[in-house]
């Protein structure tokens, strides 16, 4: 099985590493000097593609605007899409990359689509997630973010989206996530966090499934049961910054809980960091 990765940041050189270690052939993307120079030091082979290719999908199809594009990216079995949405920067093009990567991938020999998304898909919703949840598509980044995964269930073979929590991991302590000084709000709201090494791991099982099936979505995410004032504050002192401070509330406000027991069921996957709580105050 070989594998290619579509945006190779901090997630996708930890999954690289990991594969090429057990022999997996990859060959990841990226789009800055600085990202060659960091996959370059992690002995990742990568070529660059700049997204988006053209300014609409017919230069795909027609196949104009695509020399500069390295077809070896869509000749491997499995094409993992990690690219940000970057809907914090106001981009709303999220859905053109996603497009124009699956008809390139159509184009090639690709046999798999794994998408990383994100659990922002469910903004706006309160209680209990999953992975059938209606969702509010009134707001742009909802509805742009489910705009991305239509666009890849397109793909005539197989497809898995994967709806991710907020990352921690190697580097990316939460404790230093709420250390600007601000006082923050939404201080029982429940976090919806997950590990950097389950979603590889995760991404490991799914990229040996070849059983062609519909188009799968799982919700990944630990079982952390937490509100955010009570999680940031503990990883902070565990680090011994700051505690950040947050707004009273005067009743527990109303907020989300993704859950992810679907994944848990159909891959018989068991969270390494089930708990990230205890992982915060214990490294």
């Amino acid at each position: 099985m070989s594998v290619s990765i579509i945006g190779c940041g901090w997630l996708g050189q930890a999954l690289a590493t990991v594969l090429l270690a057990e022999k997996v052939p990859v060959l990841a993307s990226y789009q800055s000097q600085a990202t060659l120079e960091k996959l370059n030091s992690l002995n990742i082979p990568a070529t660059q593609l700049i997204l988006p290719i053209a300014a609409d999908i017919n230069a795909i199809a027609s196949g104009s605007n695509t020399v500069n594009v390295d077809q070896a990216l869509f000749e491997n079995d499995v094409l993992i899409i990690a690219i940000p949405p970057q809907l914090k920067k106001g981009k709303l093009d999220y859905p053109l990359k996603i497009k124009q990567l699956v008809k390139l991938a159509e184009q090639g020999k690709t046999q798999h689509i794994i998408l990383l998304n994100s659990t922002a898909i469910y903004n706006g919703l309160v209680g209990a997630i999953n992975e059938n949840s209606s969702l509010d598509s009134s707001a742009a980044k909802v509805e742009t973010l489910l705009a991305a995964e239509q666009a890849v269930k397109e793909f005539s073979k197989q497809v898995h989206i994967l709806r991710l929590a907020g990352l921690v991991g190697p580097n990316r302590h939460p404790g230093k996530f709420l250390q600007s000084g601000r006082v923050f709000t939404h201080a029982s709201a429940q976090v919806n966090l997950v590990h950097q090494a389950d979603v590889v791991n995760i991404i490991k099982l799914l990229i040996k499934d070849t059983h062609h099936q519909p188009p799968v979505v799982y919700n990944v995410v630990s079982h952390t049961k937490i509100n955010r004032k009570g999680y940031y504050q503990a990883a902070a002192k565990a680090l011994d910054l700051s505690v950040p401070c947050f707004e009273p509330e005067q009743d527990e406000q109303a907020s989300k809980q993704v859950i992810g027991d679907k994944l848990c069921t159909e891959l018989q996957y068991r969270y390494v960091y089930d708990d990230l709580l205890h992982w915060a105050v214990t490294l």
